[in-house]
């Protein structure tokens, strides 16, 4: 298994991940929360906007005065400000929060694994809990397949990975294949423009077809109402 970050393991060790429960492993952002409207009208007030010309965020950051592009350096410092001012405040996805209650109930632990900045964990937290997700948060770094792998490994059963990045799933299933991968975009417009990698097991449309889908890659019956 590919070594983690110490701080990463740290987190992960913190999780409490139990061994023989089925596992979820969610990502958070266009997945829990609605990320994409909140950051297009965070730089749209600092005098830019969001041409919607691919699922990226590097080059789709232009400025409004001369429609010049933003680069990738750019791009990270208007994500760094935004997470500084917006972690706690971004919208919830509707029915994630009930969708999650209904398979914790079902003996589902589920784990938020996130890449957003280390600074903006513990608002990151804050935000899950007073939207009704209590859950571990693991801040991870780069793709995402090395502390999915861990996490399936300590809980030794059944285990679903959702995201809405092509390249986690990727690096998901070359790190642990036995994982169900789930890909997931929670914002319509966006998830028009990218296809669901050939990596994923499936691409649920909202959260009742991806609670369905969750809860049989699990081997449970539950939700999906």
């Amino acid at each position: 298994m590919t070594r983690l970050p110490a701080a990463t393991l740290a987190q992960l060790e913190a999780a409490g991940v139990q061994s023989g429960r089925p596992l979820l492993i969610s990502d958070a952002d266009e997945v829990l929360f609605r990320f994409v409207e909140s950051f297009v009208s965070h730089i749209e007030e600092r005098g830019h906007f969001f041409d919607w010309s691919s699922f990226r965020l590097t080059g789709n950051v232009r400025r409004t005065a001369d429609g010049t592009v933003l680069d990738q350096s750019q791009i990270f410092s208007l994500l760094q400000q935004f997470f500084a001012e917006r972690a706690e405040h971004i919208p919830p996805v509707p029915g994630a929060a009930e969708a999650l209650a209904r398979l914790a109930r079902a003996g589902v632990q589920i784990v938020v694994l996130t890449n957003v900045p280390a600074a903006a964990r513990d608002a990151r937290r804050l935000a899950l809990a007073r939207n009704g997700m209590p859950y571990p948060v693991v801040v991870n770094t780069g793709d995402k397949g090395p502390a999915a792998a861990w996490l399936a490994t300590r809980a030794g059963g059944p285990a679903v990975f959702v995201d809405d990045g092509p390249n986690n799933h990727v690096s998901v299933k070359q790190a642990a294949p036995g994982i169900a991968c789930l890909h997931f975009v929670a914002t319509e417009r966006l998830a028009g423009l990218v296809d669901m990698p050939p990596e994923a097991d499936g691409r649920p449309a909202d959260w009742p077809a991806l609670e369905r889908a969750i809860a049989a890659s699990l081997g449970l019956t539950c939700g999906g109402t």
